[in-house]
């Protein structure tokens, strides 16, 4: 009786209307379920989420927390949060440019078990966006609840990213009660069944983007660099930069000879060493032809482009002429681009350069424009740069390698000095990183080398895992 009631007060206050609609997905339709209504009536903004919380245990869904789809299910949302005692979250439609600029609102944890509540569903969009936000979080979702399905195939759509959508009413329902009730006569019945039969799958605007492996992208690029990475990940099975942030040279070189096997790039801060000198750096080149891995001086030039000619040709460290790539902030302009490539041209074996997009640290002044305006860069000078240090994929051009640092096993969200963590199935195939940088998880252990391939083995099943799905994206 509670679903009788519900379908036709949410008649009566026009919540369900029959005419000529534009969908969202932009198709014509003979009824129209405009639920944001229910805000304005407590009463039965209660029974729904009564109604709610009685499908919730009926189907065992088990969560954490409640997210409403902005904005239309906010008020639905938060009924079923009051409901069933669980705190709720929301993501915004767009990150705010003031103030925390937090694109999701509330508390929450990684990992945390999310379940997402609209009013209606037709192809899913929506609920696909809000996903897309909180997965990038760290925030897990495997059921959403809605209040009708208008049998359209959004369900479906929604399934394809491994979440269950339960409804209470379907469209069918509403028809065959409205049309008992005498709320529409046989004509309105029978046009509304035949649009439905009619369009059963309503398909998204996402459009599917090829997920191309680290073979195919080698053979995309024409940047030497990034087709040598490609090839010896593709090779290796490894998606591994290894930090090795040391200040002896000979434990330095031990490690590279201990997790070269399990590495695509060791990483350097060669300025960290207290015993530096050129004549050990020849045998840093020669463990990385042994290990077919490549060298990556941690540099982050920013300056004008005469300054950083010398800084990364010149002085005590010469940078040129043994590390494989660099990289550079963005925001000392297109200047410095080219004079570290000037610098490049001159070197005998090929030389690359990634772009510093965003930071892994707490508080940095990144923010989405300056995150544009570095893809942008980049693409303009592909010939040099060929990838990023990110926290999350930011182009679908398959030729640019997206790095993150900030890896460890364990979630940390924040250490004393501001370094925030993530896990490698997190950036790899949650954020679609292509690369994790791990440092401490490694220097720190009992046995690196074998904690190295640990690391190894995860980040690999987490791009093969990848790999095996077309992700859907705007």
């Amino acid at each position: 009786m509670e679903i009788e009631e519900l379908i036709e007060e949410l008649f009566n206050i026009g919540c369900i209307k029959f005419g000529e609609f534009t969908l969202k997905s932009g198709l014509k339709s003979p009824v129209y379920f405009d639920l944001r209504l229910l805000i304005s009536y407590p009463k039965l903004l209660l029974l729904a989420s009564k109604i709610f919380s009685k499908k919730i245990s009926e189907s065992s869904i088990e969560f954490d927390l409640i997210c409403g789809v902005p904005y239309g299910a906010i008020s639905l949302a938060t009924a079923v949060s009051l409901e069933s005692k669980k705190p709720m979250i929301f993501k915004r439609k767009d990150a705010k440019a003031h103030g925390t600029k937090n694109l999701i609102e509330g508390i929450y944890k990684i990992d945390d078990r999310c379940l997402i509540v609209d009013d209606v569903i037709t192809s899913g969009i929506s609920i696909l966006e809000t996903l897309e936000g909180l997965k990038q979080a760290g925030i897990k979702i495997s059921d959403a609840l809605v209040i009708l399905d208008r049998e359209q195939g959004g369900i479906e759509n929604i399934a394809r990213h491994n979440v269950k959508v339960h409804s209470i009413l379907k469209t069918s329902d509403v028809l065959e009660i409205l049309h008992k009730k005498n709320k529409i006569n046989d004509a309105t019945l029978q046009d509304t069944q035949h649009f439905l039969n009619k369009n059963k799958r309503v398909p998204t605007s996402f459009k599917e983007i090829k997920e191309y492996s680290f073979e195919e992208r080698g053979e995309l690029t024409k940047n030497p660099i990034a087709k040598k990475c490609f090839q010896i990940m593709a090779l290796k099975q490894t998606n591994l930069c290894f930090s090795a942030d040391v200040d002896s040279f000979d434990k330095l070189l031990k490690l590279a000879d201990e997790i070269g096997p399990h590495i695509c790039i060791l990483k350097t801060h060669i300025d960290i060493l207290k015993d530096f000198n050129m004549d050990k750096i020849q045998s840093l080149v020669d463990l990385s032809i042994k290990h077919n891995f490549l060298i990556f001086e941690d540099r982050k030039f920013a300056d004008i482009g005469n300054t950083v000619k010398s800084q990364y040709d010149g002085g005590i460290y010469k940078i040129s002429k043994w590390s494989n790539f660099i990289n550079a902030h963005s925001i000392a302009g297109s200047g410095c681009i080219q004079g570290l490539r000037e610098v490049a041209s001159q070197c005998i074996e090929p030389r690359g350069c990634i772009l510093i997009a965003q930071l892994s640290s707490k508080n940095n002044l990144i923010d989405q424009n300056y995150t544009d305006r570095t893809v942008q860069m980049a693409e303009e000078n592909s010939d040099f740069i060929f990838g990023f240090i990110c926290q999350k994929k930011l182009t679908n051009n398959p030729t640019f390698i997206h790095i993150t640092p900030g890896v460890q096993f364990k979630h940390i969200s924040e250490e004393s000095l501001g370094q925030q963590y993530t896990t490698p199935e997190m950036a790899v195939f949650e954020n679609k990183s292509d690369i994790i940088v791990v440092g401490r998880g490694i220097l720190n252990s009992d046995d690196p080398a074998n904690m190295a391939s640990r690391y190894k083995i995860n980040a690999y099943d987490s791009y093969l895992k990848r790999l095996s799905r077309n992700f859907i994206e705007k």
